[in-house]
C-alpha cells in the first residue's frame, strides 16, 4: 500500500488555485521570493510545499465566500446609488470575486499583498469590472457585510492615500461598534493618532499598529496583522496547521498501516490512498479505487470503524 500524502496535498493545491482559474506558481518562483539563505531554505523539511501552502492560503485569504450575505449600509453611503449593484449581488449571493483586485492572480504575493486586508480585514471592491478610479470598501463579519465607504483609488504619488486611511475604521467604530468590540485593546487611549502617512511607512516596514478612533477607543488589527514577509499572519498559521494535520495523517496511516489494510481486504487488495481535500480545505483520505473515505478519527483499533464508502 503506497501513499504520500504530501505529494496528494501539493496536487490537491494546485487543482484548486487551476479550478479557481487562479495562477499556480512553480517552486522556482516561490524559492526566488523568499529573502532567506539558502543555507536555512535547505535545513526546512519540505519546504518547497510549505511555499505553496503560504501561497495558497494568502490568495484565498483574499477572495470571499460566495454565499448570500446581509448588506448593512454606513451612513456615508446613504444616497449614493454607485454600490447598489454590488449590494444586491452580495444579497443574492453572486460571486463578487471578480471586481477585486486583480492582484490576487500575481505569483509574487508578498510584493503585491493587501496589506489593508491582512491588517484590517476590511475588502475593496472595484465598482464594475472594467476597474474603476472609485472603490467600495466592505467589511465581512459572519453572514453579514457592511458596507462602509467609496473611496478614491490610492495613487502611486501618494496625493491620495487611501489604503492606511482610518476614517474607514472610523466609520465601523461609529456606526457598528457592537460588530468590532472583540477587537477592543483600550477604551481609554491617549497615546497619538497615527497620520495616514506615518502608518504607511509603518506598513512598508511589515510594521503592525493599533488604531485610535476619536473618542480613544483603541483596537488591535482585525485582520489578524501581516508577517515580516508581508503574507497575513492568518496564511501562515493555516499553512503551519494543514503542513502538521497531513504530517500526522501520514504517520498515523504509516503506524496502522495492517489494521488499514484488513478493513479494506473485502474491498480490494491492492489499496491506493490518496490525500484530497474538501470545500473547506480540510484533508480527507480516500482508498481511491473504491471511493472509500478512511475515518482516521475513529479508534485504530477497531477496523471496522475505520471506513464509510462516500
Amino acid at each position: 500500500m503506497n501513499f504520500d500524502f504530501f505529494s496528494d496535498l501539493a496536487d490537491e493545491l494546485q487543482r484548486i488555485l487551476l479550478e479557481a482559474g487562479l495562477n499556480v506558481p512553480t517552486y522556482e518562483q516561490l524559492r526566488s521570493q523568499d529573502q532567506r539563505s539558502e543555507e536555512l531554505k535547505s535545513k526546512i523539511l519540505h519546504y518547497d510545499l510549505s511555499n505553496l501552502l503560504l501561497h495558497f492560503f494568502t490568495v484565498f485569504s483574499r477572495r470571499l465566500p460566495v454565499i448570500p450575505w446581509h448588506v448593512h449600509v454606513s451612513d456615508r453611503l446613504l444616497g449614493r446609488n454607485e454600490a447598489i449593484d454590488i449590494a444586491k449581488k452580495l444579497e443574492r449571493g453572486e460571486d463578487v470575486n471578480g471586481l477585486l483586485s486583480k492582484r490576487v492572480k500575481k505569483l509574487n504575493q508578498a510584493k503585491y499583498s493587501d496589506l489593508l486586508r491582512s491588517e484590517w480585514d476590511i475588502y475593496h471592491f472595484h465598482l464594475n469590472e472594467n476597474r474603476s478610479d472609485e472603490l467600495l470598501f466592505i467589511y465581512f463579519s459572519e453572514n453579514n457585510a457592511y458596507l462602509i465607504d467609496i473611496l478614491k483609488h490610492e495613487k502611486p504619488d501618494v496625493s491620495i492615500i487611501t489604503w492606511t486611511n482610518t476614517e474607514l475604521f472610523q466609520i465601523l467604530h461609529d456606526n457598528w461598534p457592537h460588530v468590532i468590540k472583540a477587537f477592543i485593546l483600550n477604551n481609554d487611549c491617549e497615546a497619538p493618532v497615527l497620520t495616514s502617512e506615518q502608518r504607511r511607512s509603518l506598513r512598508s516596514k511589515s510594521v503592525n499598529a493599533s488604531v485610535v478612533m476619536s473618542d480613544g477607543t483603541e483596537y488591535m488589527p482585525m485582520g489578524g496583522g501581516f508577517s515580516p514577509s508581508k503574507h497575513p499572519i492568518s496564511a501562515v498559521a493555516q499553512s503551519d496547521f494543514l503542513y502538521l494535520t497531513v504530517k500526522s495523517l501520514q504517520a498515523d496511516v504509516g503506524a496502522n498501516y495492517f489494521a488499514i489494510e484488513q478493513a479494506l481486504a473485502e474491498y480490494t487488495s491492492t489499496p491506493r490512498l490518496k490525500l484530497k481535500l474538501d470545500d473547506d480545505f480540510h484533508p480527507v483520505i480516500v482508498e481511491v479505487g473504491n471511493g472509500i473515505l478512511l475515518n482516521l478519527r475513529a479508534s485504530n483499533k477497531t477496523h471496522n470503524k475505520l471506513l464509510h464508502s462516500e
